[in-house]
């Protein structure tokens, strides 16, 4: 039997904690060795036919495309793939097809919108516990929608935090996000003016928007251990981090392959002749692992690239068609086995 669950379904079966864990238990297996992710591959629909009637729906300057990535995890007993589409009329249509590692059978498939949303957050805060200076306290948050109040439910698991400042280019947004995040969390959660004064004094900065230009200077980083994270933009073309912020860290991506393949923060420096491949010093499986050193003693600032990976997905999902199972939610269904049927 296939396992079906949606979106609805899907909320509530893990909180946060439970999200960090399995993230970090699926970048582990593939730090030791004993599990594989493949990085994303991007299909892209070019030329005329973003000229169709189709692009009267894409955003300027937008690419159609169809993607897809993966992970096997034998140790966590899943193995998946998430495929979904963008720039299209449906806008992002994405669901996750996970196997049984142990039988090989197909044993659900999910929609993915929800607890994507944590599996990034909870991607954010195993970074942070590898790479943030210790006792931080100060956050610095750009973006302030969906995935940036996530992103500070995960970090207040992994950092004690006293005080948010959070900045974004709509002022009414950025007020109403400020308030919110107050309330539900306890802490202060402060609307920044301008990006500098959203860096001043702190100790981890979090990047979590669609901007395809970087949203700070590097330049404004305190004089002080920082570490950085930055979530939103990875394609090629695009990038949240200037050269200033790169040039000056301990870089580190989220899957070696992936992250020189369509980390902008990267490959434009790379492509310019400004940095080689040596400046990534490894990848986040490596660090879970123990494999590569993360933060020194005298690190001044250190940054974290990701755009997300199968490794997480696959890993979340597992654990979540688990719950499923547990809880007896969901919605079965069967296949009829292709030897059934003669040629």
């Amino acid at each position: 039997m296939v396992l079906f669950l949606r979106n609805h379904e899907i909320r509530g079966l893990m909180n946060m904690t439970e999200y960090i864990e399995a993230v970090e238990a699926g970048y582990r297996e593939v730090g030791i060795g004993e599990g594989i992710g493949f990085p994303r591959e991007s299909l892209y629909i070019e030329g005329e036919r973003n000229l169709s009637h189709r692009a009267g729906h894409l955003p300027s300057g937008s690419k159609a495309s169809f993607q897809f990535k993966g992970a096997l995890l034998p140790g966590l007993g899943g193995a998946g793939l998430n495929a979904y589409t963008t720039g299209l009329p449906q806008g992002l249509e994405t669901f996750m097809f996970l196997f049984d590692t142990d039988t090989g059978a197909l044993a659900a498939v999910m929609e993915v919108l929800y607890w994507d949303w944590l599996k990034t957050a909870a991607l954010s805060a195993a970074a942070i516990r590898q790479l943030a200076p210790a006792s931080s306290t100060q956050l610095a948050l750009f973006g302030t929608g969906r995935h940036a109040r996530s992103q500070l439910y995960a970090v207040t698991k992994v950092c004690a935090l006293e005080s948010v400042k959070a900045y974004s280019r709509r002022e009414k947004e950025r007020h109403e996000f400020c308030e919110r995040m107050t309330d539900e969390l306890g802490i202060d959660v402060i609307p920044a003016s301008s990006p500098a004064e959203a860096l001043a004094d702190a100790d981890i900065v979090i990047t979590i928007t669609t901007s395809p230009s970087p949203v700070f200077e590097g330049a404004s980083l305190p004089d002080k251990p920082v570490h950085i994270n930055a979530l939103g933009a990875h394609y090629p073309w695009v990038r949240e981090i200037d050269e200033y912020t790169v040039l000056n860290s301990r870089v580190f991506v989220d899957e070696w392959e992936q992250g020189l393949k369509e980390n902008g923060e990267i490959i434009i420096p790379l492509e310019a002749g400004i940095i080689d491949e040596s400046h990534i010093l490894g990848d986040l499986a490596a660090l879970v692992a123990g494999k590569v050193e993360g933060r020194r003693e005298y690190s001044k600032w250190t940054l974290f690239l990701s755009g997300g990976t199968g490794i997480e997905d696959v890993a979340v999902c597992t654990r979540i068609y688990q719950k499923a199972i547990e809880q007896g939610i969901g919605t079965e269904f069967q296949f009829n086995h292709p030897y059934e049927y003669e040629l």
